[in-house]
């Protein structure tokens, strides 16, 4: 079965002509998030999930000194890699390039808070799962569902409230409406998750990490992508590279929510 990146890549082929003239102008990991600026001056962010790396010495990404000015498709198909160190970046370089199909294609895309939209939908007779810890939604979520299972694969995360991503198997079928991190993109639990959760009426995926091409999210039941776009590359990146979180990004960005058109 083919893949959510793997089908996005494929997009990207079609979406973009002279695709290999795109360069990467800039890359940082930060301890946050990971930032790919291209050539277009388009930026592609993603979640560093320094949690889940084991680097090897101080060393986190072999190719670093040579992201810049490499075509950013041969980083973007990072993205495909086991290596979460790799994927990380590739997912960031494919959400730049996918920015630039965003700016061109049809999409119902309107500015504000996922919650604003998602939260809505949420009923004191739903069950609601929250794949990966996101805290400002996590008591908004359960003052409004009747049941919230919230699932975290950072053991230092888990207690009696959170449960490992391992009880998404026995819980996911349950839910009525799921929201899913975008982070799960870059550690390859996108799909799964998703094919976990077809029995659910609404679905979003959502965080600075989603801003992947939405059409392959849109094909496994994904209703709503809430990501971001840069308002100002320069400081974003800066924030990227000073350890900055999404409190601090927001001053360099917009919040986006993405729905396919009818």
């Amino acid at each position: 079965m083919s893949r959510v990146t793997d089908e996005a890549l494929a997009l990207i082929h079609d979406h973009i002509p002279n695709l290999r003239e795109i360069k990467v102008s800039k890359a940082c990991i930060g301890l946050g998030f990971t930032g790919v600026k291209l050539s277009t001056g388009h930026v592609g962010v993603c979640h560093s999930l320094l949690g889940e790396l084991a680097p090897r010495c101080c060393q986190i990404v072999k190719r670093a000194g040579r992201l810049a000015d490499s075509p950013a498709i041969d980083l973007a198909n990072l993205a495909k890699s086991e290596y979460t160190s790799e994927s990380v970046v590739g997912v960031a370089a494919l959400n730049a390039l996918s920015q630039v199909v965003l700016d061109k294609e049809k999409y119902l895309i309107t500015e504000g808070n996922f919650m604003d939209y998602l939260g809505e939908k949420v009923r004191k007779s739903n069950t609601v799962a929250l794949v990966g810890y996101i805290k400002p939604f996590i008591e908004v979520l359960r003052n409004k569902a009747r049941y919230l299972y919230v699932f975290d694969r950072n053991p230092t995360l888990l207690d009696e409230q959170i449960l490992p991503d391992t009880a998404c198997e026995e819980f996911l079928p349950q839910a009525d409406i799921v929201i899913v991190t975008g982070s799960s993109i870059a550690n390859n639990t996108i799909d799964h998750v998703l094919e976990l959760s077809q029995g659910a009426k609404e679905i979003g995926v959502v965080g600075p990490s989603a801003g992947v091409i939405p059409d392959p999210l849109f094909k496994r039941g994904v209703t709503i992508v809430g990501n971001i776009k840069a308002l100002n590359a320069d400081r974003l990146l800066q924030i990227i590279a000073e350890g900055g979180g999404t409190p601090q990004i927001k001053s360099a960005v917009k919040f986006i929510n993405i729905r396919p058109k009818p």
